[in-house]
């Protein structure tokens, strides 16, 4: 480290402060930079040492969404296994630690009791210096706007690290809106400003339109639909849901009337049917005539059901039969085929033999001894007419239970027949004794089913109409949310008097700042901010419209320079961020000694307010009047 004037070390006030940057080789070797020992601390160096490069290291460590090579470059990703900052909050240190390897490049721990997902450590930065989380409109106007995003600490970060290429806006790609929600987060009325009834009062007009179309859309749908099932199935008029319980009311009385008389005229029927007295033509023995024909119909069933049995019994019996004189048939026919093979060769001595020369039946025409007949064929013979005689009596037997099986059939039938007769004549003289009962109970049914239809049909009725309901209520509740959030507004307004002075005061260190550079580089007017809309104003247009190059890295300069005087306002609703991160200033053709005098007045600032600078230049710092440290960074990748 080379001190080119003596610094005090860094006070850790109100604010964020890096401590310290940390980065851990592949091989374990750690390579550390402190910025703890000064205000300002300058990162010099040639190109490619590493000084961008450290500046970069701070904002992935703070929440950088992309990879290491995206971020950094392919070179850090090869050589580097982790990067670490040491930061303090308020006074109060902490380890941020990003590590390389698998399933952990998306995470950063925090001290040893913390892990968070990337995407987690900008809230975890906005709670801990105690600035808002807010919602912002994603638009200029808050009234239009359709959406909502989140104000991130990065978003303010942008405006912090100043990147060799945004000297000349206020941050790389950042949108107007969200400029201004920076600034007034900075300024400290970011929550009256997007808290307040801009966007809700938009978002509550909205609703208000959407709601009146629905509501007339409704209006007329659902008296349509009312009129439609009123005269359809001829309702008594509704007029609205509190109209629907008299309605219901009146149905259930006439339900009950009905269906009252309808158990009058069945308990009627039902004494008319018991009782057969003066009834002409009415036989009283009938019901149990009916009852004797239907056990006779039962019992004819059953028998046959059992011949039915016994006639299969009987086949199957005769079939086995039929079977086992065929097998016999085949035994004897075999046994003959063997009688008659001839021997025509002697097996002693080989000599041919003729079966046809003379012989005696009763003896072997070979050897002339006596022979007897074949047993075999004898006993097949006897089996065969024992197996034909019980085959005789199967088919004597099968022809009776066949016989019997049909006339238990036309037994059944007859019975069945009487019965089907006597029941038709039960049910004839029950219907002409019923029949007076039955038009009157026919006449009760249709109007109890259509007192039921009417019945069901009111919860739909009811359905359509509290639509309507909802949507008036939905128009009610919209306009009082519009007068509500439009008092709101008003109260907002009105508690919003000291935005325009802290607009003023930062404007005026800004020109506190630009004064000194009058004619050597800046050769605008004075700066304003607009209260309203945060406009930056040089002069009586637009900065982006009166600058050039050069003035824009002053305008920038002087815009961090007003950023550190944050620091010294008392009140704890400015969000001071006390740290400026300032990468290459030496911009856009500005003459070296004019950057040398700003950054010498940021500085001064820094050290007089206890708040942290971090600057890379590539030449020296012998230059810079404020006190400082440099450190010389080593020259560590190749062009």
């Amino acid at each position: 480290m080379i001190e080119s004037a003596p610094p005090r070390p860094l006070r850790l006030g109100r604010g964020l402060r890096v401590l310290n940057v940390g980065m851990v080789q592949q091989s374990g070797e750690v390579e550390e930079y402190d910025f703890s020992h000064a205000a300002m601390t300058v990162l010099t160096g040639p190109r490619n040492s590493s000084k961008t490069t450290t500046l970069k290291v701070i904002d992935f460590c703070f929440g950088g969404r992309g990879s290491v090579a995206e971020e950094l470059g392919a070179a850090i990703d090869e050589k580097y296994a982790a990067l670490s900052v040491n930061i303090a909050i308020d006074g109060v240190h902490y380890r941020l630690l990003r590590e390389f390897e698998h399933g952990r490049r998306g995470r950063v721990k925090i001290d040893d009791d913390t892990d968070l997902l990337v995407g987690e450590v900008s809230e975890w930065l906005l709670g801990k210096l105690g600035w808002p989380s807010l919602s912002i409109p994603l638009g200029r106007n808050a009234i239009t706007a359709t959406q909502q995003t989140p104000l991130t600490f990065r978003s303010a970060l942008r405006h912090i690290y100043r990147r060799e290429d945004s000297w000349t806006d206020f941050a790389a790609k950042e949108q107007e809106y969200l400029r201004r929600a920076v600034v007034s987060l900075f300024l400290g009325f970011a929550p009256q400003r997007y808290e307040t009834a801009d966007y809700d009062l938009g978002q509550a007009q909205r609703e208000i339109a959407a709601a009146e179309a629905v509501f007339r859309d409704v209006l007329t749908s659902t008296d349509e639909s009312v009129r439609a099932v009123v005269s359809q199935l001829g309702l008594p008029p509704v007029l609205n849901s509190d109209s629907l319980g008299g309605v219901r009311a009146e149905l259930m009385q006439r339900l009950a009337a009905v269906r009252s008389q309808r158990d009058s005229i069945t308990d009627s029927a039902a004494l008319a049917a018991q009782s057969a007295d003066g009834m002409p033509g009415f036989d009283p023995d009938l019901p149990a005539r009916l009852e004797h024909a239907s056990a006779q119909a039962a019992g004819a069933a059953e028998e046959a059901a059992s011949l039915r049995l016994v006639v299969a019994e009987h086949e199957r019996s005769r079939s086995l039969v039929a079977s086992d004189i065929a097998r016999l048939h085949r035994l004897v026919d075999a046994v003959d085929i063997f009688d008659e093979l001839p021997v025509r060769i002697c097996p002693a001595c080989e000599q041919s033999v003729d079966p046809k020369r003379p012989h005696d039946d009763a003896t072997c025409y070979l050897c002339m001894q006596p022979v007897s007949g074949d047993i075999r064929r004898r006993r097949a013979e006897r089996e065969q007419r024992a197996l034909a005689t019980e085959q005789e009596d199967l088919g004597d037997a099968l022809s009776r239970a066949q016989a019997d099986l049909d006339g238990a059939h036309r037994m059944e039938a007859s019975a069945t027949k009487r019965r089907a007769r006597l029941a038709h004549s039960l049910q004839d003289a029950r219907v002409s004794r019923l029949a007076p009962f039955m038009a009157a109970l026919e006449d009760v049914a249709t109007e109890i089913g259509r007192v039921e239809q009417q019945l069901a049909a009111l919860p739909a009725l009811e359905t359509i109409l509290s639509r309507r309901v909802a949507a008036e209520q939905a128009v009610k509740t919209a306009r009082r949310e519009v007068a509500r959030l439009s008092d709101l507004g008003n109260a907002d307004a009105r508690g919003a008097s000291d935005t325009s002075e802290r607009c003023a005061e930062l404007a005026d260190h800004m020109n506190d700042f630009l004064s000194h550079f009058q004619d050597r580089g800046w050769v605008a007017g004075l700066v304003t901010v607009s209260a309203d809309d945060l406009t930056f104003y040089v002069g009586t247009r637009p900065w982006e419209d009166n600058l050039g190059a050069e003035a824009r890295v002053l305008f920038f300069l002087a815009y961090s320079f007003a950023l550190l005087h944050l620091s010294a306002r008392p009140d704890q609703r400015t969000c001071a961020p006390g740290l400026l991160l300032l990468d290459n200033p030496y911009q856009q053709g500005l003459s070296a000694d004019v950057v040398v005098d700003a950054i010498s007045r940021i500085a001064n600032a820094a050290e007089r307010l206890g708040t942290q600078v971090v600057v890379t230049q590539a030449r020296n710092a012998d230059a810079i009047t404020a006190p400082h440290i440099e450190i010389r960074m080593p020259q560590e990748y190749a062009t």
